[in-house]
């Protein structure tokens, strides 16, 4: 569920950006109002919009964790990425134009507090504990559950973070409340914020995983324009995991017929162990019919021409979840990229993780 907000023009930023997705090719790329995905026509910069959010904290009713992302829209626009998909409600420019949910903080302090958790590692709590170094230290302040920053959709360390600095600022919360933190993320400008990682991990846990689905650079840059390479990913995984930080990766999507196969999926699992990866959760490519569906057509279309039947076919039943038609992708041999993804973690001595690197699905 996506919350109301209202605009307000004097926080309103463009920025220049070194680089754009393509949406070449000859696919729609206009929405049903006639409006452009990429507004004016200008891929060339994107707009960072504050809001005041209503609610920011979602919890998992299997694990008991919470999500939270201050973000809406991400300049790392990933080709397949699902929040382009009609049923997430975000905006149309959801590359270029990126909303940020100014006091999410302070949203994430007030429903800790309503948990009855104190700012123990704070200088000052605000409650009686100050007046008593003793008390403070008898306090057990240990959450059962994990705070999940970010997620999927909207990477909440793309570029617009750099200015914004609010991921950070719910990392100083989780350190002051003593609270686990996993942090999911395809940039390498979470290392700027490794001070405080450490911090967490030594008084709880930080886990952080890193989405990692091709093993060259070049074919990366193809569907994930924006984000950091995959070789920049590795060494930001291994610089985390010398640090004592937990690390994981989704190699997801395995996008059929170019990232599933036995060579991507070897190389990326062997760089794992290497970088010191613990744990791997591999999955494979869903599109929604729509904008999403019709954003990773356009691309296939350039680059993959030759694939593009084939795509069409598998996605041809237009599951409204984005599931591939099943028996199409055992007509066309294709293999579930998961169970793949198990036998390779046990070959490398790595485990076949839950979502968080917990054991929790």
């Amino acid at each position: 569920m996506f919350i109301l907000w209202s605009l307000f023009e004097k926080n309103t930023f463009a920025h220049p950006v070194e680089s754009v997705i393509d949406i070449g090719g000859h696919f729609n790329t206009m929405s049903d109002t006639g409006q452009s995905y990429f507004p004016d026509g200008d891929a060339d910069t994107y707009q960072i919009e504050y809001y005041d959010a209503k609610t920011v904290v979602r919890e998992q009713k299997r694990s008991g964790n919470i999500n939270l992302n201050p973000y809406q829209g991400c300049w790392h626009d990933c080709v397949y990425c699902d929040g382009k998909a009609e049923n997430y409600h975000m905006h149309e420019d959801f590359g270029t134009r990126i909303k940020v949910k100014q006091n999410s903080p302070e949203l994430l302090e007030a429903y800790l507090k309503k948990k009855g958790l104190i700012p123990i590692n704070r200088k000052h709590t605000g409650t009686l504990l100050d007046f008593s170094e003793d008390m403070k230290q008898d306090i057990e302040n240990e959450p059962d559950f994990t705070v999940c920053i970010g997620g999927g959709v909207c990477d909440v360390y793309q570029p617009a973070e750099k200015e914004v600095k609010m991921t950070r600022r719910l990392l100083q919360m989780a350190v002051d409340y003593n609270i686990p933190v996993f942090i999911l993320t395809k940039n390498k400008l979470i290392l700027r914020d490794l001070d405080l990682l450490v911090k967490i991990n030594e008084t709880s846990k930080a886990t952080v995983a890193m989405s990692v689905a091709f093993d060259s650079d070049d074919i990366q840059k193809i569907f994930e324009p924006n984000a950091s390479s995959t070789t920049e990913r590795f060494e930001t995984l291994a610089t985390l995991a010398d640090a004592g930080i937990h690390t994981g990766i989704w190699a997801m999507p395995l996008i059929p017929w170019i990232a599933d196969t036995d060579e991507n999926m070897e190389a990326v699992f062997r760089r794992a162990k290497e970088a010191g990866v613990e744990w791997m959760l591999a999955g494979g490519l869903t599109l929604k019919p729509g904008r999403q569906k019709d954003a990773f057509m356009r691309t296939i279309e350039k680059h993959y021409p030759e694939l593009l039947d084939k795509y069409l076919a598998l996605y041809g039943n237009n599951n409204k979840w984005g599931i591939p038609d099943i028996p199409v992708a055992k007509s066309l041999g294709l293999v579930d990229s998961h169970d793949k993804g198990k036998k390779l973690a046990k070959k490398y001595g790595m485990v076949a993780q839950g979502w968080f690197g917990d054991g929790k699905w």
